[in-house]
């Protein structure tokens, strides 16, 4: 039998160490990015990274719906511990970048939409040369807009998705590259009620680009979690099983069609030295 005094310092113990244990778990704030949340793909592979990790980090999504230009700065304000968006060399200004490719790439394989019309004059496209010939349109603003005239391709802007596709259907200009991984959600969701537009169906257009996390300046913890959770993930192939499954980005492992395509491959100017660096197995290839 426990007595009295022996019971009261074990009581005591167990409030001194509780505290302690609840607070190692560190809450990790993601974006609930155009009111995605939890759907998306950034807080998906985030969770498995966190998990793989097997580092004291409970995850959960901002209570408020924000663009990426507010989540930016909500980050930097530490409203939110980690964002993830496109490739730009910019951003290590602002925060710490973990150059691990959440979407191994795949955002950087651009098919086309294009007037129906147009789908014989594609189907000879074979070089980027073919490509010069024709005019891109892309969103005011777009990271992809410099990567695509240092190719010496054409580009014409527009401010909306909604725009874009009214000008493919008016043949404004000739093709709306997008990635393999979205190209078809935004056919369904911005070209219902118009028989005019389609993916185009032969070409594939490649380049050096994708997804990453940057969590807040100096914070170390977080950083190496995510990387060394990521790693762990594409060793096992749960990153990879997880990118075939996901609603947003299955179309590219399967409709994309990708290894029946014709390559054309460009460079993407400007990227980060830490970029540049990242080790050949991060990246996807459709033959494998």
């Amino acid at each position: 039998m426990i007595c009295g005094h022996t019971l009261r310092l074990f009581l005591i113990i167990v409030a001194l160490l509780v505290p302690q244990f609840v607070g190692a778990q560190t809450v990790v704030t993601y974006p609930n990015i155009d009111g995605i949340g939890k759907d998306s793909i950034g807080f998906k592979v985030l969770e498995l990274a966190l998990a793989k990790s097997k580092k004291p980090f409970t995850l959960q999504v901002g209570s408020s719906t924000v663009n990426q230009n507010r989540a930016r700065g909500e980050l930097e304000n530490g409203n939110l511990s980690v964002i993830d968006t496109g490739v730009e060399a910019s951003l290590e200004a602002r925060f710490d970048p973990v150059y691990l490719p959440i979407d191994r790439g795949v955002l950087g394989w651009r098919l086309f939409i294009i007037n129906k019309d147009l789908e014989a004059e594609f189907a000879k496209v074979k070089t980027i040369e073919d490509l010069r010939k024709k005019v891109a349109g892309q969103g005011q603003g777009w990271g992809d807009i410099a990567i695509l005239e240092h190719a010496g391709l054409q580009v014409m802007t527009s401010p909306t998705i909604e725009n874009l596709m009214l000008m493919v259907q008016g043949k404004r200009f000739d093709f709306f590259p997008l990635g393999a991984n979205e190209v078809f959600g935004f056919l369904d969701k911005y070209g219902k009620g118009s028989s005019s537009t389609v993916v185009e169906k032969n070409v594939v257009l490649v380049y050096p680009y994708a997804r990453f996390f940057y969590v807040k300046k100096g914070d170390k913890a977080l950083h190496a979690a995510i990387s060394e959770g990521m790693e762990a993930a594409l060793a096992d192939g749960s990153l990879q099983q997880l990118l075939k499954t996901h609603s947003m980005f299955k179309d590219a492992f399967t409709t994309a069609n990708l290894k029946a395509r014709t390559v054309i491959r460009i460079d993407s100017p400007g990227m980060p030295e830490g970029f540049k660096r990242i080790d050949k197995k991060w990246w996807f290839d459709p033959t494998k």
